[in-house]
């Protein structure tokens, strides 16, 4: 496995992006070829089964049914976000833990260990590359909060939000992709509940998912405020 922190120049090859700071992202390489097998099928197996008990309606989009495939990349994207956001955050003391999955509509993805404080896990498949999801001025991919459709009517509040991106040009390719050389897993930002509540930071907007109509999102307007620079540290 390897672990790079890539610091992201946007307006260098976009000028009219709203990120005018060096942006930063962490960066976990697997290959499939080396030790990291054993850790990437466990990750794949977990998404297996949580495959089999998740709603096929999308959590985004409450009109549209999910293929199986789509279930399952969506699960893996989940799990391997999970697993790397708990792994990047324990780098130092362990401060997170995994909850138990309960109900795909009311999942919590982590917890801080110290105060039971809720940490969100989403994940986003940016098929023009990270640097075009980070900086281009009209797709800007912020860390998403709480939404809600008929999946999921006033989701819980979280304490924390965290993304995760894939560079992927289909969802579904992250499928072979975790069996694969040169998996790459990007966190991308974070964000406190009250971050998400204020006004000058945020703002509501309706997300498209890839195959239709959208749900309402609160949305953090990652500009300065990384969980990369913002470590639990919690007691």
């Amino acid at each position: 496995m390897r672990i790079e922190n890539l610091v992201v120049n946007c307006t260098a090859r976009y000028p009219r992006t709203c990120r005018r700071t060096p942006f930063e992202v962490v960066v976990y390489e697997l290959n499939y070829s080396s030790e990291d097998k054993e850790l990437m099928d466990l990750l794949r197996t977990k998404a297996e089964e949580l495959a089999r008990q998740v709603n096929p309606g999308a959590a985004n989009n409450s009109m549209h049914e999910r293929s199986p495939e789509r279930i399952l990349a969506d699960c893996i994207a989940g799990v391997v976000s999970e697993y790397f956001w708990k792994l990047y955050l324990n780098s130092e003391e362990n401060v997170v833990s995994e909850t138990e999955f309960d109900d795909a509509s009311r999942q919590i993805d982590l917890k801080v260990i110290s105060n039971n404080k809720k940490i969100e896990v989403r994940s986003s498949f940016p098929r023009n590359g990270i640097e075009f999801a980070i900086c281009h001025p009209s797709y800007e991919f912020d860390v998403i909060g709480p939404y809600s459709n008929n999946y999921k009517p006033g989701e819980i509040q979280k304490d924390y939000y965290v993304r995760t991106l894939f560079h992927l040009y289909n969802p579904t390719d992250i499928i072979s992709m975790i069996s694969a050389d040169s998996f790459k897993v990007y966190l991308t930002g974070g964000a406190t509940w009250d971050m998400m509540i204020d006004n000058d930071y945020s703002k509501n907007k309706t997300l498209l998912p890839d195959f239709g109509l959208g749900g309402l999102y609160r949305k953090h307007l990652i500009e300065s405020y990384l969980l990369v620079n913002l470590k639990i540290h919690e007691r």
